[in-house]
């Protein structure tokens, strides 16, 4: 990795154990990894947990939309035996988990806020940026957190009470153009997060003369990685951090 170039785990350690899991985030002690990112959403009660998708199905034995199921629903599914039977009994992490394992090892969050859906997802919304506001405080001060989302919105009302931290505004390709700008000075994002593919060097150049730190998701591939960095983005985030950044002596 380049000097001042920022690795970041994605989801943890996907390729080694299921994503999103406190198995998989504590076998990041083994590597050299600073950063790590992960995702909050809320269930229909109100209680925020660690999960990517909006619903259940992908990585977890039960099925549902999270932001329309009540927690108790959720509280004791298996995260792990859909990856591999060595990891069944996972349970699906909340945020006073993440909270612990941070303040435990100490390392660098980058935080995903998901979208919530329903009927109720303003009040919810609304609900889980306090939450977060009061459960972040906990955290060491020594740990960096940054804050991002592809929902502006979300990602707004967040800053709007919390703007001590750092936020990022994430953009698929088709999103992106014309009003990147806009959208990312509307919900105090200082930092762009771009999708890998079809990314050009022009469009890197574009968005850093403007003054805004790039990181790009997702990247796997070596060679793409060097291609990224000579080209001056800040940091990528990876299925491979373990590679990236190699295992502790």
């Amino acid at each position: 990795m380049r000097a001042n170039k920022t690795i970041f785990a994605h989801r943890g350690l996907p390729l080694l154990a299921p994503e999103n899991t406190l198995a998989g985030f504590n076998l990041m002690q083994d590597y050299n990894i600073e950063w790590f990112e992960t995702d909050v959403t809320s269930t229909r009660d109100g209680k925020l947990v660690i999960i990517h998708d909006d619903f259940l199905e992908r990585t977890t034995s039960s099925a549902g939309e999270v932001s329309r199921t009540d927690y108790d629903l959720m509280k004791d599914t298996d995260t792990g035996s859909w990856f591999s039977p060595e990891f069944e009994g996972q349970k699906l992490p909340t945020i006073d988990d993440l909270v612990e394992f941070v303040n435990k090892t100490k390392l660098n969050l980058n935080l995903e806020l998901k979208g919530i859906t329903g009927p109720h997802g303003n009040d919810l919304a609304n609900d889980l940026v306090i939450q977060l506001k009061e459960k972040l405080s906990q955290i060491d001060p020594s740990v960096k957190i940054l804050i991002s989302s592809f929902n502006s919105i979300l990602l707004a009302k967040m800053h709007n009470i919390a703007p001590e931290y750092e936020y990022a505004i994430l953009f698929e390709q088709h999103t992106l153009y014309p009003d990147w700008q806009l959208i990312a000075d509307a919900c105090g994002a200082t930092t762009v997060h771009l999708e890998n593919d079809r990314l050009t060097r022009e469009m890197i150049d574009e968005i850093q003369k403007r003054g805004y730190k790039i990181n790009v998701w997702t990247v796997n591939e070596a060679d793409r990685a060097n291609e990224l960095f000579n080209w001056g983005v800040d940091g990528i985030f990876t299925d491979r951090a373990d590679y990236f950044t190699g295992k502790r002596k």
